[in-house]
Parts: C-alpha cells; structure tokens; sequence
C-alpha cells in the first residue's frame, strides 16, 4: 500500500513521535481531564476541549468520568482509608507499578461514579462513541501507528503509547505522596518531586496542587516551572481558554493563611483540650478526696457512736 511505513527510515523519527503524542497526551490530562474537568479551574473553547478529548479517547480509552470521579474521591479521601490509590495506605511500591488496578478497581464503583462524577460531559458523542467504545479509539492509532512507521517501529510507537499514561499516572499517585519537597504543610502526604515540571506537563509540582486543589496555576514559587499553566496563559491570549481560578499570592503569604494559621488555630484547640482535660482531671481529683474524707468522718462517727452504745450497755 502507498506510504505504509514511510516514517521508519531512520529511527529518531519514531522515537520523536512517541515523546511528541506522549506529551499532548500529559497535556490532555493535566489541562483538561484535571485543571478543567476535575477542578474547574479553566475553561476552555468547545473547539479545543473536543479536540482534548478525541485525543484522549485516541490515545487512551480513558473515559472522562471515571478519570474525574477517581480523582476527586483521592482529594476527599486523600492518604486516608477511602483514597483510591494512597502508597500511604497501600505502599509505594503497589502503587508505582500497580496503580492502574486500584485504578480500575475505584472507577468499577458505580456510587462513587454518581457521586463524584458531577458535571462530565454526557453529551450524544460521549454517549455513543467515547464512553460507549473507548477501545476503538486505541485500535484507530495502532493503524494508524502501523501504517506511518511500518510493523516495527508502528507496534513499539503504539504499545509505548498505551502504557505512557498509566506509568505517569502511578508516578504522580505514588511517588507524588512519598518522595520530593513541600510547600505546604497539607494534611496528606503530597510532595513536589521536582521544582520543573515539563516532562509531566507540571503535574510534578503535587503538593502546589494539593494546597490550592481549584488552582489551574501548579507553580508556587519562583524557581518552579510549570508548562501546562504556559499553555493556558497561551491558550487564553487567544481567547481559547479562559481562567476561572489561580493562586496569585506567593507561596508563604498563602500559606501563613491556610496552613500556618490552621496549623496554629489546631494547636490551640490542642492546647485548650489538654488545659480542659487537666481541670476536669483537678477537678474529679478533688471531689474524690472530699467523697473519701465524707465517707472516712460517717465512718468514724458511726464508730463513736457504736463505741458509746456499747459502754451505755456495759454501765446497765
């Protein structure tokens, strides 16, 4: 067939293709599926969010309501019994390399579909073709793979493709709560792992996120890079997104507001339940001492007394 594998001549084309649709793949995600979808804190045009989510039904058959639901019961529940896929709970190791089946084994929950799953396109597209057949979508690729780079190349470029977001998605859920620095002293265990977020188009900066979850802005401070919040700004320059919410404080002003103060405010109420404890403690010390010293005077007094009735009877 005319122009079957006319892309495998030389073998940095292939490879750059698998890091070009592996990145719009990240950015799919983290824009849509993430900043927009789960937290709402972009929107974009009709235009771009179809072509995001043909991307991904493309790509990864992942379904927009399960990604969603998933997600925001991680934030309800995060690092805590109830979070979908917490190495807290589970251990890093389960998570890194078996995220994707405590993954599955979250979005097979049709409860936890209706309740978290508010909002989510349900639209006569969703309905017949990417929620309905999210295989075909992979197949169509893997031809099309096949046909641009040969049976090799095509199949490699394919496969990497299938499994790029569940690798990336169990770094992000595990090494995300377990190994990097932190902003912010949230109540989970999230981490930044790195200060540079580019290769996971800025889903890097976890602990950002988790501070601030509604934020479509991951960077906090200014060292930190954060490519997919460069793409909104892109994106809304030209009137293709637009910003419904992102931190604009500095990372120490927002956090002596939400977490210093919380953590100081849970201190004191630490503080005052001890102080409490003590004086009911005090207090509950002293009422025994009286109750033992009215009980011992009773005792000695009806010891007088039985002592008087004898010698009264011993004098008749």
């Amino acid at each position: 067939m005319a122009g079957y594998g006319a892309l495998a001549g030389s073998w940095w084309i292939p490879v750059l293709w698998i890091v070009a649709v592996g990145h719009i793949t990240n950015l799919c995600v983290t824009l849509y599926l993430h900043r927009s979808a789960t937290h709402e804190g972009v929107k974009f045009a009709p235009p771009v969010e179809h072509l995001m989510r043909f991307w991904l039904w493309l790509t990864t058959g992942m379904k927009t309501l399960e990604w969603v639901a998933c997600h925001r019961k991680h934030h309800a529940f995060s690092d805590r019994e109830g979070d979908p896929h917490s190495p807290v709970n589970e251990g890093l190791l389960a998570i890194v390399f078996g995220g994707v089946f405590f993954y599955r084994e979250a979005v097979a929950d049709q409860e936890m579909l209706e309740k978290y799953g508010r909002g989510c396109p349900a639209d006569l597209i969703e309905r017949r073709l990417y929620s309905a057949k999210p295989g075909l979508g992979l197949t169509v690729m893997m031809v099309l793979d096949v046909y641009l780079f040969g049976i090799g190349w095509g199949l490699l470029a394919w496969s990497t493709m299938a499994v790029w977001i569940p690798i990336f998605g169990n770094v992000i859920n595990g090494v995300g709560h377990a190994i990097g620095y932190r902003n912010f002293d949230t109540k989970d265990h999230s981490h930044n792992i790195i200060p540079i977020g580019i290769w996971i188009a800025g889903e890097e900066l976890h602990n950002n996120h988790h501070a601030d979850p509604r934020s479509a802005k991951f960077k906090a401070k200014w060292y930190e890079f954060d490519i997919g919040w460069v793409y909104i700004r892109l994106l809304a320059a030209v009137r293709l997104a637009r910003v419904l919410y992102a931190r604009n404080v500095s990372a120490a002003v927002f956090a002596e507001k939400y977490y210093r103060k919380a953590a100081g405010a849970a201190a004191d109420v630490g503080a005052s339940a001890g102080a409490a404890a003590r004086r009911a403690h005090a207090t509950a010390t002293d009422a025994a001492r009286r109750a033992q010293a009215a009980a011992s005077g009773v005792l000695d007094d009806a010891a007088r007394r039985a002592q008087g009735g004898r010698v009264l009877g011993a004098d008749t």
